[in-house]
């Protein structure tokens, strides 16, 4: 096994990450639900939703340097980069009015400490 082995390949096309793709988060009804790498479940009301902020941090390449965290008024997720399902789950938040897709682009690009803000309603 090589260094780069923590990279798997997806249709022979894709990179994914391991073990964050064995994270899933998924839009079913009105809820958003995360299984983490334990099988733990955890769901929050979509119309509850207030922020989804992006923290990074330098742990990278050998830790979760990005995480997404979803606040609601009934509770909060978290979800590493890299989580089955994240892409469509960006693509619903891209449909939030006001998304901010600079701060998306500055958080993907970021090898910092640091927290940016993509979407808030408060």
């Amino acid at each position: 096994m090589g260094i780069f082995s923590f990279f798997k390949k997806d249709k022979g096309e894709k990179k994914i990450l391991d073990p964050e793709s064995k994270w899933r988060v998924e839009f079913i009804g009105t809820n958003l639900k995360t299984t983490d790498y334990n099988g733990i479940e955890s769901s929050i009301e979509i119309s509850g939703i207030y922020q989804v902020l992006i923290e990074t941090n330098n742990s990278g390449p050998w830790g979760t340097d990005l995480w997404w965290r979803i606040f609601s008024k009934n509770g909060i997720l978290s979800i590493p980069n890299g989580a089955t399902g994240e892409s469509e789950m960006l693509e619903n938040f891209q449909r939030f009015p006001n998304f901010n897709n600079s701060q998306l682009i500055k958080a993907m690009s970021s090898i910092e400490n640091a927290e940016f803000i993509v979407w808030e309603n408060i």
